[in-house]
């Protein structure tokens, strides 16, 4: 077996017409291998040239410049080619390949930063995924959402492939169930029935995204993370080379690998650059609320905000603590928890009738737990991970609120760490 230091350089000849679903076949290549996690590779177009493919046509040998031919070259390590290589096959079934060992005077063959270590999105997913079939009822779906804690559903095929993908998106939009499946757990019996009766016996098929989202398992985890931050997924799929379910990632599999494997991977933290802060990437404009005002206002403000959490301060700025809809729903009772329910519901905001002028001081879980914006962005990850939440406050050394931080901001900011 080959060191993780013996270096091979692979040369793949193509021309520059060559195309693989409508794209050139070069990019497809190059975008291959820079989601599996290569290290790099350069697409260089020659002149002229000819090959064993060019056969005489009318009587006359076709002109060599005819069809430009390109050179991709891939330099890596030689695990690394081993491992990445088959995923072309498919690409290159009449491509000549060639591949030897070079003499390296000087190159960085691994990135830096906290995705140093060369791991893959099957090194990292959950497995087996939880998954239902295509023919399942959207009640079985529902209680396996619930039951996994996950947002994102795979739906197979009687083979096991992907066929679609089940979301809390596809759920509000396609039959208007806007409070998230890991919520109805809060509900009683009779309020969980009026929202459920007509959904639960349709089918997956019918509210399923049937052109599903999913990675490969040779996909890297930065470029896994930067498609779940792009599509706005907290879990993705993962397919083999078949299109077969093998598993499930998500933003936070990938956090934790980052966190937990990029200071071990080559035995001290990388300090050639410091560690951003988090008063560098958090948001400074956050939902929030004073004491004291109104607990309509305050529902109201929760059902608007995107994470359905408002932040609580007293009247000179200093954090008192949090509400978030779980919270509301299970201190609220009567007209006033039939009332938030039916806001959740409806698919426009809309002012809440409580018929009280209650405030909002007694719904404020107190002490929620906070961030210094002096704190690295590794270790308030590795917070957020302990904690299972995507955000936290942050604030100064008096306990005034400056901002939150989030997930996706911090996934932004590690994976900017990384070279």
């Amino acid at each position: 077996m080959p060191s993780a230091d013996h270096v091979q350089r692979v040369r793949i000849y193509i021309s520059r017409d060559d195309t693989w679903e409508g794209r050139p076949l070069y990019l497809v290549v190059m975008d291959r291998l820079r989601g599996a996690g290569a290290t790099g590779a350069t697409a260089i177009q020659g002149l002229a040239g000819f090959g064993p493919g060019q056969r005489i046509r009318a009587g006359a040998l076709e002109r060599p410049d005819q069809r430009p031919p390109v050179v991709v070259e891939w330099i890596d390590r030689s695990d690394r080619v081993a491992r990445l290589l088959p995923l072309l096959d498919e690409l290159l079934g009449q491509a000549l390949i060639t591949c030897e060992d070079v003499p390296i005077y000087r190159a960085v063959l691994r990135a830096s930063g906290p995705f140093a270590a060369d791991r893959t999105v099957g090194d990292t997913m959950r497995a087996p995924a939880p998954a239902a079939p295509v023919d399942a009822s959207l009640g079985t779906a529902l209680a396996l959402l619930v039951e996994h804690q996950i947002a994102a559903l795979p739906i197979v095929g009687p083979e096991g492939d992907l066929v679609g993908l089940l979301t809390e998106q596809d759920l509000a939009w396609r039959v208007g169930l806007r409070l998230p499946p890991s919520l109805l757990g809060l509900l009683a019996p009779a309020e969980r029935d009026t929202i459920l009766s007509s959904l639960i016996g349709r089918s997956v098929r019918e509210v399923m995204s049937a052109e599903p989202r999913s990675v490969s398992l040779s996909t890297s985890l930065p470029q896994a993370l930067v498609t779940m931050v792009e599509w706005g997924y907290a879990q993705v799929p993962v397919v083999d080379r078949s299109g077969r379910l093998a598993g499930i990632i998500g933003q936070d599999d990938v956090l934790r690998a980052a966190v937990e494997q990029a200071p071990a991977a080559d035995g001290a933290v990388n300090s050639a650059e410091p560690m951003a802060t988090v008063g560098l990437v958090m948001q400074t404009i956050t939902p929030q609320l004073a004491l004291g005002r109104p607990l309509a206002l305050a529902l109201e403000q929760l059902m608007a905000a995107p994470a359905r959490r408002i932040l609580i301060t007293d009247a000179t700025g200093h954090l008192r603590g949090m509400i978030d809809l779980a919270g509301a729903l299970t201190a609220l009772a009567g007209a006033e928890r039939a009332a938030l329910i039916a806001a959740i519901q409806r698919p426009q905001p809309a002012p809440l009738a409580l018929g009280t002028n209650r405030l909002l001081d007694a719904l404020v879980a107190p002490d929620p737990p906070t961030l210094a914006p002096d704190v690295p962005i590794d270790r308030a990850a590795r917070r957020l991970l302990e904690l299972g939440t995507d955000s936290m406050p942050v604030v100064d050394a008096d306990g005034r609120l400056l901002g939150i931080i989030a997930r996706g901001g911090m996934i932004r900011a590690l994976l900017q760490q990384s070279d």
